[in-house]
Formats: structure tokens, sequence, C-alpha cells
């Protein structure tokens, strides 16, 4: 098997990976592993793709032997990773929100296959893939983006033409034959001398630096982040392993701020409904005026917050 080919998207990448994967022929020298950002639950992608290309699509439940001409796609709710040759189901930390996540598909192939990566970049939001696209290329792969202007959601492509040196920038009817051509040709770059000894388990980079994110919490678990700053592009982790890039940061930090929101909400009810459980049954004038006084003050707060989320 000559290297491996990795795609991922978000919004609007089944129908461009199907639009890609159809036009590969069974008889391919490389493997092709994919993720697309869908629900926990989201099961139906193998079915999909099956209908759409030629391919033997496997979704591997337990490790799978990696094989040319054969198509890897991730199960639900787990990340799916490249270990000794075979292609993983694993449960790991979110990634920019999502599990699996493009990002550590795309590393885990530079750091298993080196130069012999081609990383494929499709339609989706936000930052989600740079960072493992930025991976490939420090290994010395190449990187395929969807063009932006082609695509059905433009962030991902877009972002990572900004932070990144992308090797091509096609349409996503170009992106089949263009593979299948870099295929034939053998065009794998060949790695820097400075980086041929770089262990599995090495940095990719020396740019990479780790700085504390000061007054930031981890939206998921609540844990102190870290910034990770990798040439240009920042990314926040926490201590364990929940990442995001800063805008998926700002849309998970939104979410949650909302979450607190409804509980402060709810709370709110309850001491509402509860003063005045308090002032119906107080017989003392001025205990009943003060209970009362409480409910009123909890319906006030309940308006400001209503005001707040309709805001967000």
């Amino acid at each position: 098997m000559r290297g491996v080919i990795v795609l991922g998207g978000s919004a609007g990448g089944i129908e461009s990976l199907c639009t890609v994967v159809a036009g590969i022929p069974k008889k391919l020298s490389a493997a092709l592993l994919a993720v697309i950002h869908t629900s926990d639950r989201g099961g139906h992608l193998p079915e999909v793709l099956s209908n759409c290309c030629v391919l033997d699509v496997i979704s591997p439940d337990i490790p799978k032997p990696l094989r040319g001409g054969k198509l890897y796609v991730a199960i639900p709710n787990r990340h799916l990773v490249i270990k000794e040759g075979c292609a993983v189901a694993r449960m790991g930390p979110r990634e920019n929100r999502h599990r699996p996540a493009v990002d550590t598909l795309f590393r885990s192939a530079a750091r298993a296959y080196r130069n012999n990566v081609i990383a494929v970049v499709l339609s989706g939001n936000l930052e989600d893939g740079t960072a493992g696209a930025f991976a490939v290329k420090a290994r010395g792969g190449i990187v395929i983006v969807e063009d932006p202007a082609d695509a059905q959601s433009p962030g991902m492509p877009a972002n990572v033409l900004r932070h990144t040196k992308a090797d091509y920038c096609v349409p996503v009817a170009q992106i089949a034959p263009l593979l299948l051509k870099l295929l034939k040709n053998g065009h794998y770059p060949q790695l820097k001398e400075s980086r041929r000894n770089e262990g599995p388990g090495e940095s990719i980079e020396g740019t990479i630096s780790e700085t504390d994110a000061p007054a930031l919490s981890c939206p998921e678990c609540g844990g102190a982040l870290t910034r990770i700053q990798d040439n240009k592009f920042t990314q926040l982790r926490c201590h364990v392993g929940h990442t995001f890039s800063l805008e998926s940061f700002s849309e998970a930090h939104s979410d949650a701020l909302e979450r607190t929101l409804w509980i402060a909400l709810r709370s709110l009810n309850e001491r509402r409904t509860i003063q005045e459980q308090l002032a119906r049954t107080q017989t003392h004038k001025e205990m009943r005026k003060r209970f009362t006084e409480n409910a009123a003050a909890a319906e006030h707060d309940m308006r400001l917050l209503h005001e707040i989320l309709t805001r967000l």
C-alpha cells in the first residue's frame, strides 16, 4: 500500500465526500480514511457512501488493517485514528467539540505515514481541519482543499488556506482526478533532513509553544485551559485533552453560557415559587411582606435573564 488519503469535512461535507469517492476506482494503491463531523448518533454515513462509490466501506469497531482501495469511516462518537497499520476507533476528548474529529485523524495519519499522506479538506464550518492540515504539511505530506467558492460551507477550507500552505485548491469535482494523478506519478514530497529522525510521539515542529490562557476554562469540563501557539495558529486545550480553535471555543463558550443562564432561570423560578408558598402560609405580617418581596425580586431577575437569553 502506498500511503494514505485522509478526508475531512463538516457541514456540506457528506455531499462533497460522495462526489470525491464516486470518482475513485476500487483498484487504488492507497487506503482512504474519512471523518465527517456528525451527531453522536449519526451512523448512516457508511451506508450513504456505499451507495455512491465502488469502494469497500469499512466502519471499524475493532482495529482493521489498512488496505489499498478501501474506505474507512469513523463510527459514531469515536475518533478514527491510525495505529500500527490499522484503522482504530478510539474514545478520547472532543476536539473542536467533535468526536470523531478531522484534526485527530489528520494528525494520526501524519505521525504514522509522514510524507506518504494526502489530506483533503472538504466543505465545513469554522477552523476544523486546520491544525491537522498543518501537521500533514509539517511532515512533508500534501494538502488539497476544496475551493471555498465551490463549497457548501466555505469556513473549513478557507481557514486551512489562511493558515497553511495548501498544495492544491480545486473544485470538488476535480479532487478525485487530482488524487489519481498524484498517486500515478508517485508524487509524495520528500521530508527535509532535519525531520527524518522524528519519533512517532515527538512534536512535529519546533515552533509549538504552550502558555496558560488566563481566566479561561474549558466549556466541556471546566478545567483550566492552555494556549497552544503553533506557528500562527492558536488552539486552546484543557488538561484532559478537550481542544478548541479560537472560533470553536467562542461557539462552545456561548453554548456553555446559555446552559448556565437557563439553570439560573430555573433556580430563580424555583425561588419565586418557594417564596410565594411561604408568603401564603405565613401569619406574621412582616414575614409575609418579606417573602412576597423576595418572590417579586426573583420574578424581576427572571425577566432580566429572559432579556439576556434573547440576545444570545
